[in-house]
């Protein structure tokens, strides 16, 4: 079964699937995924952690955020398919920041982990084309 592209079914599936995944225990706080220039416009993911885990997503964008990472829609969904990197995506700027560093060193430590990878290949095969 697959869902359409950062539909808030999508985001729920994939929030289901990252139950397993734990972060450095500092990984506390709201993290806000922009994604400009999509088939439909632009739209927004949130993720809220405690302590290394999710504990709450959804769609749309918040003013409060610790975080937030704006990436082309081309780019997000080479970061889901596996093509980019997010690393490489932040160090060649195609993953645009705002916010707190120390989130998001600690989102591309998790993402660089074998769990994280499994994750993600789950949700790539989630998503619609």
């Amino acid at each position: 079964m697959t869902d359409r592209w950062l539909s808030e079914a999508w985001v729920e599936a994939g929030a289901a699937d990252a139950a397993d995944l734990t972060g450095p225990p500092s990984l506390t706080g709201s993290v806000v995924v922009e994604v400009t220039g999509g088939p439909d416009g632009d739209a927004a993911v949130r993720a809220v952690f405690s302590e290394g885990r999710l504990v709450g997503s959804g769609t749309g964008s918040t003013r409060s955020a610790d975080l937030t990472l704006t990436l082309t829609d081309a780019d997000a969904r080479a970061v889901v398919s596996g093509a980019l990197d997010p690393s490489v995506a932040f160090m060649q700027g195609r993953m645009k920041v705002a916010g707190s560093m120390g989130p998001l060193l600690d989102l591309l430590a998790l993402s660089g982990t074998a769990a994280a990878r499994a994750w993600r290949d789950r949700l790539a095969r989630r998503t619609d084309a």
